[in-house]
């Protein structure tokens, strides 16, 4: 049976239509990479087959999907940096390639002077949603993908319209550079580079917003120490205390 489109953009390649189409008469995929034409799309389907214990520790898919679809539509007619919708129907919807995640680039050793360009891009995306009043949810450095030019932010499952205040901006920085420095732990001269740039971006007065936030989860500290001190833990776990401390050692 044939994908049910509700909009499809008239100027998508035929190749790339066609390899989309394919796509979607296959056992559906949470999220895959379409190419055709010279193009790529990434396809994003809803899941219904997730057992028990995923419902539980994921929570509502469909929930989830909608907000991602909503706020790519909401934060588009802002101008707000984030992949295009090229195609969409009930239960799926397909957007523009943009990139390459941050993340990626900091798993490789490259320096910092060399991250530079796409380590601004991102700290200047993330504020410039903030200066228009809205909040990710999760900005980790995979959110966030660089083509070279310009850095935009995907995965907005956590998007709820209207829901923003100068602690959930704050929360979002304090995420980025938490997983900026689970791939990085030595990275401080990166995270000042994004720190940085958001700070230049962002709405006056988030500095102090993100010290209040660090102090008030200083409560992780012991038990994040300590997988520190034994090497032990996720590389999430061991970040914390160094996320914390960076924070309040630079705006102190």
């Amino acid at each position: 049976m044939p994908p049910a489109f509700e909009y499809i953009d008239p100027n998508l390649p035929a190749p790339l239509r066609a390899a989309l189409a394919q796509a979607l008469s296959a056992p559906p995929q949470r999220v895959q990479r379409v190419e055709g034409g010279g193009e790529a799309l990434w396809l994003k389907q809803k899941e219904d087959s997730l057992s028990l214990w995923w419902r539980l520790l994921k929570g509502n898919s469909r929930r989830a999907f909608e907000a991602d679809r909503l706020a790519l539509k909401d934060l588009a007619k802002q101008d707000l940096p984030v992949p295009a919708i090229r195609a969409e129907g009930r239960d799926f919807f397909a957007t523009t390639e943009i990139g390459t995640p941050v993340a990626h680039f900091l798993r490789g050793s490259q320096s910092a002077a060399e991250l530079a360009p796409a380590l601004e891009a991102a700290g200047r995306a993330l504020g410039a949603f903030h200066s228009a009043g809205v909040v990710h949810g999760r900005p980790k450095l995979r959110d966030i993908c660089w083509d070279g030019h310009q850095a935009r932010l995907i995965d907005f499952e956590r998007y709820r319209r209207g829901e923003s205040s100068r602690k959930l901006m704050a929360q979002d920085m304090l995420v980025l550079l938490h997983s900026l420095f689970s791939l990085r732990p030595d990275g401080a001269e990166e995270a000042g580079i994004v720190l940085k740039a958001w700070l230049a971006t962002a709405p006056e007065g988030l500095s102090g917003a993100l010290v209040q936030r660090a102090k008030a989860l200083a409560w992780l500290r012991p038990a994040s120490r300590l997988a520190l001190k034994r090497r032990a833990g996720s590389s999430e776990m061991i970040a914390m205390p160094i996320t914390l401390d960076w924070i309040l050692e630079t705006l102190r």
